[in-house]
Formats: structure tokens, sequence, C-alpha cells
């Protein structure tokens, strides 16, 4: 327990250097040419999109193992027979 309270304490608040952030932020800038509602605005995107995606392939595989189970069902009612 000690341990996990040393690990916390030491932990170091700064989120990221500066420098580095402006750095990265003009780079950016200089490859895409926007501004930074344009990149705000692509990230939007990128972040609604991921559960979109993970919601799609969801009813994807629901409806395909909700078929399977139909066919098997139906094979195993002629196995019967």
């Amino acid at each position: 327990m000690a341990s996990l309270l040393n690990f916390i304490l030491a932990h170091q608040g700064d989120a990221a250097d500066p420098e580095l952030v402006h750095w990265i932020k003009e780079r950016l800038d200089s490859i895409f040419g926007t501004g930074p509602w344009a990149v705000v605005a692509i990230m939007g995107l990128i972040i609604l999109s991921i559960p979109i995606f993970i919601t799609v392939v969801y009813l994807m595989q629901s409806k395909r193992r909700a078929a399977d189970d139909a066919l098997n069902q139906e094979l195993r009612n002629r196995e019967q027979q």
C-alpha cells in the first residue's frame, strides 16, 4: 500500500512540455495549412467516429450471430426428423 501511495505522490502533474506542444502545433499547421478550427473539427470527427464504428461492428456481428443461430437451429430440426 505504501508503494502505491509513493507512486501517486511521485506522479508529475504536468500534462506535456509546452515547448513540445507548441512545436507540434506549428508543424501540423505547416503540413495542413489550416487554422486551429480545422484541426479541432478533424479531431472531433475522429473522436465521434470511434464509437460509431464500434456500434456498427457490434450490430453486424449480432445479425451474423442471429443468422448462424437460426441456421444451426434449422439443421438440428432436420437432423431430429
